[in-house]
């Protein structure tokens, strides 16, 4: 193995050589490095991550390439200069696009405005206080249904294994939300500046969480301590509640939505706010006690007679302490049941919907008292409605409801890949009402919903879905090794590792012809128990040392090459059948629109030998009289190295 001195120099000259390149085109004005090269180590791995910023005129021949330079693999995206200024300077403070450009490097300018905002804009601690409120916002209502899933899977499942790799997805959003706290900008890996800021907690619900048995009591001691630092930091909630308090009568989550929403987009906020996210912040808050949830009537689309009902909150200042008692009392599924059934009759009635799909499982031991309903409403073609989903609440119980029109829905349907996660959703879907041939109530609708033999994988299908969850796989293990081989770190390691294993059930799964469900790290185990066994579940238990974190990852290094003809085999068969090298704009061409992860995948066979990585010249723009190379490809399917 080469030292790191060694390597750290071949990706200065391949960085040296491209900016040689492009400074030589009058039409790129600016480029910007990002990535681990910029703020961290690079290893033999590592890919580099390029901004170029090109004139208001220039006529890109694609929006993303692919390149390679001093075999450095290079993913470069271009975009003309007001459109880059303007998606720079909406981003808020403290959001993924202002973290991206706060650990980038300039590399070059043409432009001294760019430079000037650039030397503004790009500071990993330049985040004011209002722009703050709202990213802890962002990032715990993307971070609470993760909580609520680990509760369920603790309290009512007896699922420990599902509840431990929720509860980690947790503690990567409570670290955001501590690394924000002490006024930085979350990098992508946040959880060691959190273990700096605040060691007692994050050493418990994750240095110490890790490498201990997940037993009922350590499940219970972690999950009450996640709780206790959201009880002790009410003030994340404080858009919400200040919202609230100024509005004194109580508003419904549509209102919230419009109003709070278009708050956070003019101040430099989240223009794309998830709804349903807000929709669990509330939720979260009257489950707590802390806001009072009431209901108020709405019409789903503009014509509809037929009103149901939707959550509605208002804010006082006093918090009730009986809130998690009062929620449901008694037989929990019983009410559910009859809620689902009372909201049945009544979307019945609304002559614009034709069906309704109930998307939620909702057995008897499946549901407790923080359940949420999911129902996908299909209306007449032409029906206008004001937003695709809504939050409603039907005799107390949540039920979120998704709107489509039938012709666009049936075009979601025709385009969705068997193994996919909505194909898994759809096959385990129930009707509950239909007044279309096409959802038809006794199991013959036309796209099997409800059907188990539905989650049967056809061979193409199967093909697409194993080479993009192959591919990004690949990429996870470059991360884990990274982090093990580079910077010893053996806790995030295992982190990776837990990400990476759950994309490889989806592998085992598909390979076998089966969908993927949401614990598909079962449905691996029952086809491949040895090989899990080994690389996870044994490992859970244990306290992590480098022997056995480094066989791990070398036996999933071995799972991908002995699978490779099949996990790559929609790439591996074009290459062979061109006979010649092609260049990755070739081979995005022939794909087109299946979406599959190309660059990632032809970047490990090529690190694999198993292809072979050559580069072609291509111009950025249609009016550039310079070039760079973008990397090229061969495959010989009779190699005797294969």
């Amino acid at each position: 193995m080469r030292s790191q001195d060694a390597i750290e120099q071949q990706y200065h000259e391949a960085v040296d050589a491209l900016v040689e390149k492009i400074e030589k085109d009058p039409y790129i004005l600016a480029a910007i490095v990002a990535g681990s090269f910029s703020y961290a180590q690079v290893w033999e791995k590592s890919d580099l991550d390029v901004e170029l910023i090109g004139r208001d005129t220039i006529r890109p021949t694609q929006s993303f390439f692919s390149l390679v330079e001093n075999g450095v693999n290079i993913h470069a995206r271009i975009t003309p200069r007001n459109a880059f200024k303007q998606s720079i300077e909406s981003a808020q403070q403290g959001s993924f696009m202002h973290s991206y450009f706060s650990h980038s490097t300039l590399l070059f300018s043409r432009d001294t405005s760019i430079e000037e905002w650039y030397d503004k804009n790009a500071n990993r601690y330049n985040i004011g206080e209002r722009d703050k409120q709202f990213q802890r916002l962002n990032v715990i209502a993307s971070t609470l249904p993760s909580l609520i899933y680990a509760e369920k899977q603790f309290y009512v499942n007896k699922d420990y294994l599902t509840c431990f790799l929720s509860l980690l997805n947790v503690v990567q959003g409570l670290a955001r939300i501590e690394v924000l706290l002490n006024n930085e900008i979350p990098a992508r890996e946040v959880i060691q500046p959190a273990l700096r800021y605040n060691p007692d907690f994050f050493d418990t619900v994750y240095t110490d969480f890790i490498n201990c048995e997940k037993n009922e009591a350590i499940l219970q001691d972690t999950i009450d301590a996640i709780n206790g630092y959201l009880d002790a930091r009410q003030f994340i909630f404080q858009p919400v509640l200040d919202y609230l308090t100024e509005q004194k009568v109580p508003r419904t989550l549509t209102e919230l939505n419009a109003d709070l929403g278009r708050g956070l987009h003019d101040s430099g906020g989240f223009s794309d706010f998830d709804e349903e996210l807000l929709g669990m912040v509330c939720q979260w808050l009257a489950w707590k006690g802390i806001i009072k949830q009431v209901a108020m009537p709405l019409k789903l689309t503009a014509k509809s007679q037929i009103a149901v009902e939707e959550p509605a909150y208002y804010y006082d200042g006093t918090v009730d302490r009986d809130a998690p008692q009062k929620r449901l009392k008694g037989d929990i599924h019983a009410q559910i049941q009859s809620a689902v059934e009372n909201i049945t009759d009544t979307l019945e009635q609304d002559r614009y919907i034709l069906a309704a799909m109930l998307t939620s499982n909702l057995a008897e031991n499946n549901v407790w008292e923080k359940t949420t309903v999911q129902i996908t409403l299909i209306l007449r073609d032409g029906t206008k409605f004001k937003q695709q989903q809504f939050q409603l609440i039907e005799e107390g119980i949540p039920i979120r409801v998704q709107l489509h029109t039938r012709s666009d829905y049936r075009k979601r349907l025709e385009r969705t890949l068997q193994g996919s996660a909505l194909h898994s959703i759809l096959a385990e879907s129930r009707i509950l009402f239909s007044k279309d041939s096409l959802f038809a109530v006794d199991g013959d609708a036309n796209f099997s919903v409800g059907d188990p033999s539905y989650l049967q994988v056809a061979e193409r299908d199967m093909h697409s879905q194993l080479f993009n969850a192959a591919a990004e796989a690949t990429a996870i293990l470059a991360k884990a090794e990274k982090w093990f081989h580079l910077k010893k770190d053996l806790n995030y390691t295992f982190l990776y590792l837990t990400y990476l294993v759950r994309g490889l059930a989806r592998i085992e799964t598909l390979m076998h012809g089966e969908t993927p469900r949401r614990k598909v790290i079962y449905q691996a185990l029952e086809h491949n128990a040895a090989f899990f066994n080994a690389v996870f579940t044994d490992l859970i238990d244990k306290p992590k040392d480098e022997a056995m974190l480094r066989d791990a990852l070398e036996q999933v290094d071995r799972y991908l090459e002995d699978n490779l003809q099949t996990l790559f085999k929609p790439l591996l068969d074009f290459l062979e059948e061109s006979g010649d090298e092609r260049t990755i704009t070739d081979i995005y061409m022939h794909f087109g629109k299946r979406e599959l992860a190309l660059e990632l995948a032809c970047e490990w066979l090529a690190q694999k030998e198993v292809i072979e990585q050559f580069s072609a010249p291509v111009r950025l723009t249609k009016d550039s009289q310079t070039s760079v190379e973008e990397p090229a490809y061969y495959f010989d399917a009779n190699n005797p190295f294969l």
